[in-house]
């Protein structure tokens, strides 16, 4: 056994002291939060590198940019078509063929957070299996280092940030999360520029509960809905109340907040993990599509009640048994509306065919919308005309 994997008791600090693995777990108390190279650099370290780098994903999750000592620093990669973007898409180790270059991924449970890079001239399996516990140590200092500064947040801009974005990035959960029953993963276009779109879930006791909103307009006044109905129902969901409590509370405030006719679509609901039973609301949104065995099955349907702030009554409780590998896309109307430069919609008949082809070749829920997300603003080839958003569930079944 090497002294880099060699166990250590709590009381034989000082026999350990030179330890790269145990240097590393010290940062926890020991570095500064905005010192996060130095982290990667002692990761490199106990891993046999001569150089290492952080680098994190931007927003739009389309590039990978070096994390310096003030944020972004470097050129920036491409996700699609590099060495560290095949890393970060796959979540697994790259290792260059023609260069001593490794690619490590890095993320907190499913949350990918970007790659760590590392100059390494004999990568070996020892490295790879001890790689492990390094980058499950770097993973936790920077997830609990980076809610004191803002080098991390810097970092993930590849330009410029609207204020109704970050308002909207600071209000979400994270993208993507992943257990032994369920997957859901979202996102948000335009990523810089985002205004009434969101999403939100919680995994609970049993259960995992999600919405997705869409408040009419766009800019400043969009945000503002968004985020009251967000807070709203995440209200409603932590006070333990019904789907129909939530529509009704959420409703009465918008209008009582906004009013003049400003309004909120939405899909709300919960999906009982032991079961499959998949319940909500649908309060003026499009509705949800289902692949099952790798075969779009069709929209489900759930008749619909007024959007939230206009008073109306709420029509139906949806419900629908989903089996194991179903999986159900929720999305905003600006993803099927996007229009390329011939006026066509990306329409609802190349969503669906996306989402079945993304289930066929086994990509990841995360994965899948990160592709479809940039298909759909490829689509366009310019500025969307509306937010667009998704928020993909897959089931898998009781754990």
């Amino acid at each position: 056994m090497s002294d880099r994997t060699r166990p250590r008791s709590s009381d034989d600090r000082s026999a350990h002291a030179s330890d790269p693995l145990w240097d590393l777990e010290s940062m926890l108390r020991d570095v500064p939060a905005s010192d996060l190279t130095t982290m990667a650099r002692s990761a490199g370290r106990a891993l046999g590198a001569t150089d290492a780098r952080i680098l994190v994903a931007d927003y739009g999750l389309t590039s990978l940019q070096e994390l310096g000592d003030y944020g972004p620093t470097g050129a920036r990669a491409a996700i699609e078509g590099t060495s560290a973007g095949l890393c970060f898409a796959r979540g697994s180790i790259v290792v260059a063929s023609d260069e001593p270059t490794v690619w490590l991924p890095l993320a907190e449970g499913s949350e990918r957070l970007g790659v760590l890079e590392l100059t390494h001239t004999d990568w070996s399996d020892e490295d790879a299996a001890l790689s492990e516990q390094v980058l499950r140590v770097l993973v936790l200092v920077l997830v609990s280092k980076r809610r004191y500064t803002d080098v991390l947040l810097r970092s993930r801009r590849a330009e410029p940030l609207s204020l109704a974005a970050e308002m909207q990035w600071d209000l979400l959960p994270p993208l993507t999360l992943t257990t032994a029953s369920v997957s859901v993963s979202g996102i948000l276009e335009p990523a810089y520029e985002i205004g009434g779109d969101s999403f939100d879930f919680a995994l609970n006791p049993g259960r995992l509960e999600f919405a997705i909103i869409d408040a009419v307009g766009r800019g400043m006044a969009a945000v503002l809905m968004s985020v009251t109905a967000i807070n709203s129902l995440r209200n409603a969901r932590r006070e333990g109340a019904s789907l129909e409590t939530a529509f009704r509370d959420t409703d009465e405030v918008i209008d009582r907040q906004f009013g003049g006719g400003n309004f909120v679509t939405a899909q709300t609901g919960a999906l009982e993990l032991a079961t499959g039973e998949l319940t909500w609301v649908n309060a003026g949104h499009p509705l949800p599509l289902l692949v099952r065995d790798g075969t779009y099955v069709g929209p489900l349907t759930c008749r619909p009640s007024l959007p939230l702030g206009l008073g109306g009554h709420l029509h139906e409780l949806g419900s629908y048994r989903l089996h194991r590998g179903d999986r159900v896309l929720f999305y905003t109307d600006g993803v099927i509306e996007t229009r390329d430069a011939d006026n066509q919609q990306f329409g609802i008949d190349r969503l669906a065919d996306f989402l079945v082809r993304a289930t066929l070749d086994g990509v990841s829920p995360a994965e899948t919308v990160r592709r479809l997300s940039a298909s759909i603003m490829n689509y366009e080839g310019a500025d969307l005309n509306d937010d667009a958003t998704l928020l993909l569930v897959e089931y898998h079944g009781p754990d």
